[in-house]
């Protein structure tokens, strides 16, 4: 289940390119929800799917709704958490502990540049046999990202924020993993796309790679290539 239908970014062309990204590897069937507070309270749907992808920034979902996809996700189901998605819901605890890194206050991004992404866990299934660093990735490069209500997670690559890019100096997560309840989540806080802007990031075949590895991982607990 693709949860979309409002963002500051652009998920009109975001959520149909990433639809077809994962039904071309033939291991995922994708249903776009472009109103996920409504279809959330329906748990028939909900227990039809396997993996949710979270493209959404926009008004909360109603509680019926956030406790029905609290409670799927600790009873196993997996989730993406998708770039701009982590910039939403703030004070829903769950959803912001589920995700351990969040944009709040302090958080920023300098310009949009092309910057590499080292890899840092390469043992663990998402990341095993990218190589080590993905080079020349465009992207929003996002930094100060506020660890929520002292959530545990594992940074699986991340990025050199220059100061020459409007970056912090540091080096910044990229992508974090944890397990919430029985759930597996891909926190993927790189896929930035602006209204009107070029597609360059989501065409980026390292993106696309980790990506698909990325929720693969989290519906299944394995990688196949």
């Amino acid at each position: 289940m693709y949860l979309t239908g409002t963002h500051n970014h652009d998920w009109k062309r975001s959520a149909p390119f990433c639809k077809r990204l994962l039904e071309s590897t033939g291991r995922f069937s994708v249903q776009l929800i472009g109103d996920p507070p409504e279809r959330l309270l329906d748990r028939r749907i909900i227990d039809t799917a396997g993996l949710f992808v979270v493209d959404y920034n926009g008004p909360d979902w109603n509680r019926e709704s956030r406790g029905n996809f609290i409670d799927a996700v600790r009873r196993g189901k997996g989730v993406c958490i998708l770039h701009g998605a982590n910039n939403g819901f703030e004070g829903w605890t769950e959803y912001e502990d589920m995700c351990g890194l969040m944009w709040r206050e302090g958080s920023g991004h300098g310009k949009y540049h092309r910057f590499d992404v080292r890899i840092v866990d390469t043992q663990h299934p998402v990341t095993r046999g990218l190589g080590p660093v993905l080079k020349n990735h465009p992207d929003e490069l996002y930094h100060r990202l506020v660890r929520m209500h002292n959530a545990q997670y594992t940074v699986l690559a991340e990025a050199y924020s220059s100061p020459e890019s409007g970056g912090t100096g540091n080096h910044e997560p990229m992508v974090v993993v944890r397990k919430y309840g029985q759930g597996r989540v891909f926190h993927c806080i790189l896929g930035h796309v602006w209204p009107g802007g070029g597609m360059e990031t989501f065409e980026n075949e390292d993106f696309q790679r980790l990506f698909v590895r990325g929720c693969e991982w989290a519906a299944t607990g394995t990688v196949s290539e």
